[in-house]
């Protein structure tokens, strides 16, 4: 199964912004002859990182691992869509999540999730029900979480995120909340567990 990537306005306007940006600086370089751009010469060897550099890892300590929290509990806490909150919690990276959630009632649910993290850009969210499963990209470090809508019904759902036991990622934290909305707040696809076709008109 491969994994999706959430859509949302977020992305849309990202690519708005890069487009003007492209327009501004009179389009994208052309990269054909070497980056220095001359016809004829090669790059120079020196303009490649060195190997050991690009492997470099960060670890964090306690003190970055709180302000990570922060900035994901802002990030969960962006979107001021009217809510009932359900539960949240926290988890770190050599942990994973497995969370079963059951849902009651008539209201949907979503459930707001996002990461911080030292050297991981994004996770792999597994929502799971009955026979129904789909895996999501989620990035980490965003000023806003990843949503997803899980409709009502008798049978509970999981979310899932593989551990992560590397020792530079030890206080890494995977944040999420699960809140109820109003039927007329569920943005894009009503079923993130069964998926919708993005493509159909």
């Amino acid at each position: 199964m491969i994994p999706r990537i959430r859509t949302t306005a977020r992305t849309a306007a990202l690519g708005a912004t890069v487009v003007l940006l492209v327009a501004a600086c009179g389009g994208p370089a052309d990269r054909s002859e070497g980056t220095s751009g001359r016809s004829g010469e090669e790059s120079p060897a020196s303009s490649a990182p060195p190997a050991d550099k690009e492997q470099e890892l960060v670890e964090w300590g306690k003190g970055d691992a709180e302000d990570g929290l922060r900035r994901a509990q802002r990030a969960i806490g962006y979107d001021d869509t009217p809510a009932e909150w359900v539960s949240d919690g926290v988890s770190f990276f050599p942990e994973g999540l497995k969370e079963t959630f059951p849902t009651p009632g008539k209201r949907p649910y979503r459930l707001d999730i996002t990461c911080a993290a030292p050297n991981t850009d994004e996770i792999t969210l597994t929502l799971a029900r009955g026979d129904d499963e789909q895996e999501w990209i989620v990035p980490c470090g965003e000023g806003q979480a990843d949503q997803f809508n899980i409709p009502p019904g008798a049978t509970p759902f999981t979310a899932r995120v593989a551990p992560d036991g590397r020792r530079s990622e030890n206080f890494a934290q995977i944040v999420w909340r699960l809140n109820t909305i109003a039927p007329d707040d569920v943005f894009e696809c009503e079923d993130d567990i069964v998926g919708c076709d993005e493509d159909e008109s």
